[in-house]
């Protein structure tokens, strides 16, 4: 297991400088650049928080293009020559394929300032050609009326749904899901397995599986499960439980799990093209503490720079770096084929 540790932030005093000392700089030759995000309250954010101020600092509008990291991903690999995407969110394996490809470019402090105040945990995973702006930490939902004692462990959690203690009103993600691959690895390596022992984790979803109310797709799916009170408990991010307890979802409550909590990342990248000066830009606005902090109070997903200040009332909320967990990208790809033909074979029946 790649058990990630905080490590030494970039830069020193020269690393003060970000964008917002370079407000001048406007780009009149271009007049849009075309960016990706995620639906439902990341695009909000996207529209409200990061677009204006890069309108503001660069003078050039900002096209969002709503969808998933699958999409893009082949939509850039169709067009190399023309792409239609100056700047994209991925997933983390995704992001590799479009870097051994020559598609996206390398991310420096220089070309991007605020890059100095961001832990080199969120952009070492893909050798600076990508940088996570922000991350969530899994752990379990669970509905605190009907469920009096949670789970304190990934161990515990999957023993007592495996004998059936939460009814048939569990639900865990699809193998559809971009991140699956990399929750199997989890639960396996919490159960003492690795990437090339999952044995651990197929052999408890198996027993989990008769009383998945529902393996969901998407995250939003998930939401509507939970939010429906057809799922009582199950494995989500912390931003998205926190994001409907704070909308009202009084019944619901979020812990993370020992011993570790797996990371969702989502490396933003710079697309190799004509735009790709603006494209730098726009990733420098995603890592700006003023629209990140803004992005946090909406999504509840903690930013990574370390100048944003956290409001009093949620920063116990935020999970330390040092307590969050990703595999090694290359070996989770080289083995990911196996993980989902082995889940359409066991799990998905």
């Amino acid at each position: 297991m790649n058990s990630i540790s905080r490590r030494a932030f970039v830069g020193g005093v020269a690393g003060a400088t970000f964008l917002s000392g370079r407000s001048s700089l406007v780009f009149a030759q271009e007049k849009t650049i075309t960016v990706t995000s995620l639906g439902g309250r990341w695009e909000q954010s996207i529209r409200t928080h990061f677009a204006p101020l890069f309108k503001k600092r660069t003078g050039v509008d900002v096209k969002v293009v709503s969808g998933g990291p699958a999409q893009w991903t082949a939509q850039i690999e169709s067009q190399p020559s023309k792409p239609p995407l100056d700047a994209v969110d991925n997933s983390e394996l995704l992001a590799l394929s479009l870097i051994d490809k020559g598609l996206v470019l390398k991310l420096t402090p220089e070309l991007v300032p605020n890059l100095r105040d961001v832990p080199a945990q969120f952009y070492e995973p893909w050798d600076s050609f990508g940088v996570s702006y922000q991350y969530g930490a899994s752990g379990i939902f669970y509905d605190k009326t009907k469920i009096k004692q949670a789970p304190q462990s990934w161990p515990e959690f999957l023993e007592r749904a495996g004998k059936g203690e939460f009814g048939r009103n569990v639900t865990l993600p699809d193998i559809s899901y971009p991140w699956t691959p990399e929750l199997v690895w989890h639960l396996a390596a919490s159960l003492g397995g690795s990437l090339d022992n999952l044995e651990p984790a197929f052999n408890a979803l198996k027993r989990v599986r008769p009383y998945v109310t529902k393996f969901w797709g998407t995250a939003i799916e998930a939401e509507r499960l939970i939010l429906s009170r057809e799922a009582e408990i199950g494995w989500l991010w912390d931003g998205r439980v926190y994001a409907m307890m704070d909308a009202g979802a009084r019944y619901l409550d979020f812990t993370r799990l020992k011993p570790n909590s797996l990371f969702s990342l989502v490396p933003a990248q710079v697309v190799k093209g004509s735009n790709s000066k603006l494209a730098y830009e726009w990733i420098n606005t995603l890592l700006d503490p003023e629209p990140l902090l803004e992005y946090y109070k909406m999504i509840q997903y903690t930013p990574v720079n370390r100048k944003v200040v956290f409001p009093q009332a949620t920063a116990a909320r935020v999970m330390p770096a040092s307590e969050g967990t990703i595999p090694s990208l290359r070996d989770l790809a080289r083995v990911t084929p196996s993980i989902i033909a082995r889940w359409n074979a066991e799990i998905r029946i």
